[in-house]
């Protein structure tokens, strides 16, 4: 059986690799894969949690700096939400003045086509 240290040190450097890949995911706009990503972390999480009182001070570094990226990537989701969120409103502001022109100008006719004799 590995060392709790070992054991530590391996589950954070998968967690890592998770965390890094979400990052990248959000960026492509993969939720998809960022859920994947997440529920494949979630089993780490807990299991590097446990091991938490064995942890020593390089350990506890790089968690934080897990931490911090983990930070920065839901930042810039919440960033993107809002920025979405702004859109979205703009474009239902958008429809309800078009809604307001159409009782205006009735339903649209079919084309009539002309053709020249000549």
């Amino acid at each position: 059986m590995a060392a709790p240290a070992q054991t530590c040190a391996r589950l954070l450097a998968a967690l890592e690799d998770l965390v890094a890949q979400e990052a990248l995911l959000l960026r492509a706009a993969d939720f998809a894969g960022v859920l994947a990503a997440q529920e494949r972390a979630a089993p780490l999480i807990e299991r590097l949690t446990a091991l938490a009182t064995t942890a020593d001070a390089a350990v506890r570094v790089r968690v934080g700096a897990v931490l911090a990226l983990r930070s920065r990537s839901l930042e810039w989701l919440a960033s993107e939400m809002g920025r979405v969120r702004e859109e979205l409103q703009g474009m239902q502001a958008g429809r309800r003045r078009l809604a307001q022109f159409a009782p205006v100008y009735g339903r649209p006719r079919a084309a009539v086509h002309f053709s020249a004799q000549g």
